[in-house]
């Protein structure tokens, strides 16, 4: 894998970005491919990149053939997000059995006695009313590809 590729992948996992990672299994050329564009030097054409996006909003890595080239997809999306509105008891349970499956957890609760770091280790929790909470949670999630 050449550096720059590594490096813009690295980048676009920690701020949760879409991509995939695209591998010619031939040649070992290589090409990140997002909803609006490509980067590397593996030339795509048309009806490759919409299959490849067509993978990454499926959420489908795998190995496949267009035209004369197989390719291999391997899909990094950032983890689903999972909003619990209260911290409550059955909030205590929920959320670590989310991050199990693989959830990025908020908890949304002003009520600062029962939304603690000690009642939720290693969950982001939001100490606003709910209505406040979930239209900050709106604007800054990713925009629709």
């Amino acid at each position: 894998m050449k550096h720059a590729i590594l490096e813009r992948l690295l980048k676009d996992r920690a701020a949760k970005h879409a991509v995939v990672l695209v591998t010619e299994l031939q040649s070992g050329a290589q090409a990140l491919v997002y909803p609006q564009e490509v980067f590397g030097d593996l030339a795509l054409d048309g009806d490759a990149l919409l299959r490849i996006r067509q993978n990454l909003e499926a959420d489908e890595s795998g190995t496949v053939e267009l035209g004369s080239k197989r390719l291999f997809l391997h899909v990094q999306n950032p983890p689903l997000r999972l909003v619990i509105i209260g911290a409550v008891h059955i909030a205590q349970a929920l959320a670590p059995m989310a991050a199990l499956a693989g959830y990025s957890t908020t908890i949304i609760d002003p009520r600062r006695a029962f939304a603690t770091d000690a009642r939720f280790p290693d969950v982001k929790l939001i100490g606003e009313w709910p209505d406040e909470a979930m239209a900050t949670i709106r604007s800054t999630a990713a925009p629709p590809s």
